[in-house]
Parts: C-alpha cells; structure tokens; sequence
C-alpha cells in the first residue's frame, strides 16, 4: 500500500451524477452517516491506494493528469491523505 497506508474496513464506491461516491461497509451494513464524495482529483487518489502507489507516485499521477505543478499536486496527495487519515478510513504513514 502507499508508504504503508491502507485502507481500514471495507467500502462500496460508485460514481453517480459525475461524483464518486465512497460509503464504508461495516457489520454487513452501510454505515450511513459517514458517505464520503470525492471529486475527481479525491477519487483518483482513492483508487491509487489500490493500487499501491507512494504519495509520490500519486501526486506525479495528479500532476501530469490534471495539468497541475509537480509541488502542488504532492500537497493536494499529502492533504487529502492526512484527512483520511484522521477520518479513520485508512491507516499507515504518509511518508
């Protein structure tokens, strides 16, 4: 996982009316008071956590698929990471 991030729980993620929609699945319902929408830079980061990439590699990813400087995209990546972090849904360091 990245720099030792992963996810925590389980979660159903679907894209509805142009937003990703992430919805954590816990003892075999959905908890519905903590639905996550992500926009497109959020949910690219959101998949990218599968896929086991570094923030830097992330960050790389936003910069070149969102035209974005280099240093701005990885404190977007380090940003969002850190809130995820502290919302509990993945766990691990941001390195």
């Amino acid at each position: 996982m990245a720099a030792g991030l992963r996810k925590v729980g389980d979660y159903v993620t679907r894209r509805i009316a142009g937003e990703t929609i992430v919805v954590p699945i816990r003892a075999q319902a959905a908890e519905l008071d903590f639905v996550y929408v992500l926009n497109e830079v959020g949910a690219t980061i959101w998949s990218q956590l599968d896929a086991g990439l570094a923030p830097a590699e992330i960050a790389a990813a936003i910069a070149n698929d969102f035209e974005v400087a280099p240093d701005i995209a990885r404190q977007d990546v380090d940003r969002f990471l850190q809130a995820l972090l502290g919302a509990g849904v993945v766990e691990g360091r941001v390195d």
